[in-house]
């Protein structure tokens, strides 16, 4: 036997797949995604069943990843769908009894019955508990139906209505977080009328916050709440969405709006390094006399060949490369750019005629009176704002505290299938694919059907018109 060199051994001893690591880097370019979702099952393990989660991993590992890596995965696998499915046992177990209060619990049993044929043990609900959760479900689901009426207040400018249809196109956040801005903008529009631009709601929601304060550039400042940020708006005066566009489908199929405000942060950068010089012991100075109008007029030629003026006429419709110019000379930062250019852009601003004001209920509130006020503001016409967790989307039974999102309800119904009854997100993801919801839901189009026993769980505040 040929010995094993000590440079060797210690490769091998300090290898990852020798210490239970996974080294995803060396999964191609996709490295960082595999392990960011494999975290995830192993998250989600500890809860509920992860099958469907790891046959879609093993699909990208098997592509992307060396063999030995797949084969350590398939090893890390098997192990975290057997513990899945045993936690799925008892979530369905504590589901069935939660959600009996409700309507009844068909497929959670449906669920218990398929896990522990899979695990190979007996059911833990007795048939006389089985019984009982299904009538008590039933009973409790005819009794909610009387109070679940169908109600759809969607109208423009949220929708458009064609041959007595509705033609839904839900705004597109994208990758910036301000979804509580795009949730307020849909909540004032449905009350004026008419289409209020989201990214002037985020621009008045930031100025003077204590990220502006401390210099943080305007695309940082991400996730705020949607009372204050409607209310801070109605104050400074509307701006609407043909002033100043939020939804980033309208710049480009590779670009979006988080992208395109950064470019413009960045024109500004580009803009100072190129009108400035270090100065002699920190900080940069303003160049002098005809060196500062020979920067300036070569930054704007380059402007000009970059054609960066039709790019902001985008984001920016009433600004031309000579207002550009002005503003950017004599703004004092990034962020006094973006505001300097929402100014000019939303100089028509709309009042506050109607004196409307919002409020909102959060933590300290019952899940019973949010739920109650969502159905008063429904049954008189209005529509609701409303804070969540967005994995409860992709799967009603994740509730993950990073996942704070905020969204409109619009619409309710009864589910007469589930016996449920379900409440319209209208979420602002763009036209989301049916795919990215939770199958059980008739979801789609951006718009997503979520039953009560589920919104009850993953709900943390509403905002309203007072």
């Amino acid at each position: 036997m040929k010995k094993i060199s000590i440079k060797i051994l210690v490769l091998l001893i300090l290898s990852p797949l020798a210490n239970g690591k996974l080294p995803f880097n060396e999964c191609k370019k996709y490295g960082e995604y595999i392990e960011g979702q494999y975290e995830k099952i192993i998250e989600n393990s500890k809860r509920r069943d992860v099958t469907k989660e790891i046959e879609t991993l093993k699909r990208t590992a098997n592509h992307f990843c060396k063999r030995e890596i797949s084969s350590k995965l398939q090893n890390s696998f098997t192990r975290l769908q057997k513990n899945g499915l045993k936690n799925h046992l008892d979530l369905m177990v504590k589901e069935a009894r939660r959600v009996s209060q409700f309507r009844a619990p068909k497929w959670e049993i449906s669920e218990i019955e398929r896990v522990r044929k899979k695990l190979g043990v007996s059911n833990p609900l007795n048939s006389v508990e089985l019984w009982r959760l299904n009538r008590n479900g039933s009973r409790n689901s005819q009794g909610r139906k009387s109070k679940c009426s169908n109600i759809d207040n969607r109208k423009p400018p949220l929708v458009e209505k064609r041959n007595g249809k509705i033609i839904d196109k839900p705004r597109n956040q994208d990758s910036i977080g301000w979804c509580y801005a795009f949730a307020a903008a849909d909540l004032i529009g449905h009350k004026i009328g008419k289409k209020v631009s989201a990214v002037d709601i985020a621009n008045s929601f930031n100025e003077g916050s204590l990220s502006d304060i401390f210099g943080s550039n305007e695309t940082s400042m991400e996730g705020g709440f949607t009372s204050d940020a409607a209310n801070s708006a109605l104050k400074r005066g509307l701006c609407l969405e043909s002033q100043l566009p939020s939804d980033d489908y309208k710049f480009s199929t590779d670009s979006n709006l988080m992208k395109e405000y950064q470019r413009v942060e960045k024109i500004y950068e580009s803009f100072r390094k190129r009108t400035t010089e270090a100065g002699l012991v920190f900080g940069r100075n303003d160049l002098k006399g005809t060196r500062y109008r020979r920067a300036v007029s070569s930054f704007e030629q380059d402007l000009v060949c970059n054609r960066i003026e039709g790019e902001f006429n985008v984001l920016f419709p009433s600004v031309n490369a000579q207002s550009l110019m002005t503003i950017l000379k004599r703004s004092s930062s990034a962020n006094d750019f973006i505001d300097n250019l929402v100014a000019k852009s939303c100089k028509n601003r709309i009042r506050n005629s109607q004196n409307l004001k919002f409020e909102s209920s959060g933590m300290l509130t019952s899940t019973n009176s949010m739920v109650n006020t969502i159905n008063k503001k429904l049954e008189s016409g209005d529509i609701v704002g409303v804070n969540y967790k967005a994995s409860s989307l992709s799967n009603l039974l994740d509730y993950d505290e990073d996942s704070r999102h905020a969204s409109i309800v619009v619409a309710r119904r009864f589910n007469k299938n589930t016996g449920s009854c379900e409440y319209l997100i209208r979420n602002s993801w763009g036209n989301t694919r049916a795919s990215s919801y939770d199958s059980r839901t008739r979801s789609g189009g951006g718009n997503h059907w979520m039953p009560e026993e589920y919104l009850r769980e993953s709900m943390h505040g509403v905002s309203y018109v007072k």
